[in-house]
């Protein structure tokens, strides 16, 4: 196990990994004090708080099914995730500190990748519901309406909101590419910002000041972090992966000046921070 060692040539700095374990999907908290994530370190998966000034972690949920793709809402006081427990994937959201668990979708195909709205109103998701395909889903915390944002034949993944909710990203995955799609909030108006048929893009979100989005890309050959203007310009490179290593899952925080991410190799997946500023 490691805790803030080495850099590399990108400046990165490693924060957390275990050889041979898989530390997945960050995200900072709002002080930027707490890491949440999913670990496979006990065999399935798991999910754990990490606490960044001292290294200590707090196990969120550690029971015998597989509780992975965590996300935390805007002010912290609940995570959502997805569990197999009921049988095959669905969302659950639950508090923090372990209560008031409450599953959200109940449905014989896959649901995934929940992302809290910055209002706390709303869960965007994935689902194969519709028609085998992954589409966009928007489900109202409130009152439990479900609405349908995408229905094609491609899969549309990882749609978040941007910070003043009038638009979304997400990735559209085709036969040789995934491309990062900025649309309005209902998706009625979709441009393609990454932009190449033969290039593999991921894991899009905007940053905390609607400006920029961050993503993954394989680009250069391997996914490295990007990040660009949401009219498709000012397109920046901001780690280097070697070629049989993955930059992906960014996060960054409140202020802008830190980016954490999941740096792959092998069979490990660690957690870095790029300082941005």
């Amino acid at each position: 196990m490691s805790l803030l060692g080495s850099t590399q040539s990108d400046k990165s700095q490693l924060v957390y990994k275990i050889d041979g374990k898989e530390i997945a999907y960050p995200r900072l908290s709002k002080d930027g004090q707490r890491i949440l994530y999913q670990s496979n370190q006990k065999g399935n998966w798991q999910l754990f708080i990490m606490d960044t000034t001292n290294g200590s972690q707090t196990p969120l949920l550690t029971d015998s099914y597989n509780n992975n793709f965590p996300d935390w809402s805007y002010d912290n006081q609940r995570v959502a995730f997805v569990s197999d427990r009921d049988g095959n994937e669905e969302i659950y959201v639950m508090r923090t500190n372990g209560e008031d668990l409450k599953r959200i979708t109940n449905n014989a195909e896959r649901d995934i990748h929940p992302y809290f709205s910055p209002d706390g109103q709303y869960l965007l998701f994935n689902s194969t519901r519709a028609n085998g395909s992954f589409d966009i889903f928007r489900y109202t915390l409130a009152t439990g309406e479900l609405k349908q944002l995408s229905a094609t034949s491609t899969d549309e993944t990882c749609a978040r909101y941007s910070p003043d909710m009038k638009h979304i990203v997400y990735l559209q995955n085709g036969p040789t590419s995934d491309d990062v799609m900025i649309a309005d909030s209902l998706n009625t108006t979709q441009q393609n910002i990454s932009g190449t048929p033969t290039i593999r893009d991921g894991w899009p979100m905007f940053s905390y000041d609607g400006k920029w989005i961050f993503y993954s890309s394989m680009e250069s050959g391997s996914f490295c972090i990007y990040k660009i203007k949401l009219d498709g310009s000012g397109k920046t490179q901001l780690t280097q992966a070697k070629t049989d290593e993955e930059d992906a899952r960014v996060s960054l925080s409140r202020d802008g000046k830190n980016l954490i991410y999941n740096k792959r190799y092998d069979d490990t997946i660690e957690i870095r921070i790029l300082k941005l500023s």
